[in-house]
């Protein structure tokens, strides 16, 4: 059976393209493809093939590759076969072995939205459950998958979600959990949004957010679309703007969010200061962190959208604050035992949380403990579909420069081109 390597060399030399024109015309590096070609290297992600599909005029003959088609009954496409398929993609949970077929999968199947709105019915609360099961499958299937391989699914779901507002009739309880669920389609989009790195189109879903959440009478969720634009903006934008986001959203839902939401929100209000370069209100911002995370309530009492942040995530955002503000023998730490935790399953997370690491270790001078994490970082972050995570290598590679000449930075620096 033609490995995918060999697929992909066929159908470049049949266009007649080298592997450096390849490489230019697809956005990819030109090591990284000929490792791909040599079988070096796993296949891609799925954004990834779709554009060498493009490039190469394959028909998409590599992404059929990449996931197994979905089999059709009869080999024909029916409306039928839509409903089944879009049903099928909430009944499988999420796992990182299934999760680029249910990312494939889901680009063909047309939302219960569009049908519904098609059919010009009067919404009802089955089609809202429909709506809500969804937003749960796609932020299962976002622990797995990073933002350029779920920007457009998700963006697709929540502008199937709008035109139901828009189009549809319905009560007033219906219309209000519609916006609360463009609320969380919102917020999720606006995350994949940042991941892939489309910044503007990120801060404008998630203002979107914050707008359908308050109208839908949920204070805490309008709050986390706006403390993940604080989030966004601390990392690409302006940090003094972020702190002034992360700190009107913890206050403005301190009185009605839970204890495990204030802690969300809180750990927000921690990063933004540490970029901003204020280490002392970074760490009093941890400290009710902790003491909120302490304080939460029963699983049942939460929204299903916080169900992430764990007592490792916890840790994790605390060493990265410390790493930020130029502390590594307090990051390091409690890095490492929080790392300890994840596995290879959730790619972009443990290569982002690789990176700080990393990050800390250099800032001790720990230069071969420092290239280790580095290179566990860029190896995850090849098959994370995350820019974020791509960015994350990018400093460490002008971080680990200085210590050019140890075995160890000089593999990874190769490694990395």
């Amino acid at each position: 059976m033609e490995t995918f390597g060999a697929a992909l060399r066929r159908y470049r030399e049949a266009r007649g393209l080298s592997l450096r024109a390849l490489a230019k015309l697809a956005l990819i590096d030109f090591g990284h493809l000929s490792r791909i070609e040599s079988g070096d290297r796993p296949p891609p992600g799925l954004a990834t093939v779709a554009m060498l599909d493009d490039k190469l005029d394959t028909g998409g003959a590599l992404a059929v590759m990449l996931h197994q088609p979905w089999i059709l009954d009869g080999g024909l496409w029916h409306p039928e076969d839509t409903e089944r398929l879009a049903g099928e993609l909430v009944a499988v949970k999420p796992t990182a072995e299934n999760a680029g077929r249910l990312a494939h999968q889901w680009l063909l199947a047309e939302p219960p939205q569009v049908t519904e709105s098609r059919a010009g019915r009067r919404i009802g609360m089955g089609l809202v459950r429909q709506v809500q099961k969804r937003v749960r499958q796609l932020r299962l299937l976002d622990d797995h998958v990073g933002g350029t391989d779920t920007y457009a699914m998700v963006t697709a779901e929540l502008t199937a979600t709008l035109d139901l507002l828009r189009t549809r009739s319905y009560t007033e309880e219906i219309g209000r959990h519609l916006l609360v669920a463009v609320g969380e389609l919102a917020q999720l989009a606006g995350w994949t949004s940042s991941d892939a790195g489309r910044y503007a189109e990120a801060e404008r879903i998630y203002l979107l957010g914050v707008r359908a959440a308050h109208a839908g009478g949920d204070t805490a969720l309008a709050a986390n679309n706006l403390s993940s634009l604080a989030y966004q903006v601390a990392n690409v934008g302006d940090p003094k703007q972020a702190v002034q986001l992360a700190r009107s959203a913890y206050a403005g839902a301190r009185h009605v969010a839970t204890a495990k939401t204030r802690a969300l929100l809180g750990e927000r209000v921690a990063w933004a200061a540490a970029r901003a370069g204020d280490a002392q209100s970074a760490d009093k911002a941890l400290v009710k962190v902790e003491r909120d995370y302490d304080g939460q309530q029963p699983a049942d009492d939460e929204p299903e959208w916080v169900y992430w942040l764990s007592p490792e995530e916890v840790e994790v955002m605390a060493g990265r604050v410390w790493t930020e503000t130029r502390r590594p023998l307090r990051a390091v730490p409690i890095l490492e035992r929080a790392i300890a935790g994840y596995g290879d399953d959730t790619g972009r997370e443990t290569a982002l949380y690789q990176s700080w690491m990393a990050e800390s270790l250099e800032q001790a001078n720990e230069a071969d403990r420092a290239a280790a994490a580095a290179t566990k970082a860029l190896r995850l972050s090849r098959q994370a579909g995350s820019v974020r995570a791509d960015d994350r290598i990018g400093v460490l590679r002008r971080k680990l420069r200085r210590h050019q000449g140890n075995a160890a930075v000089d593999a990874f620096l190769e490694e990395s081109v």
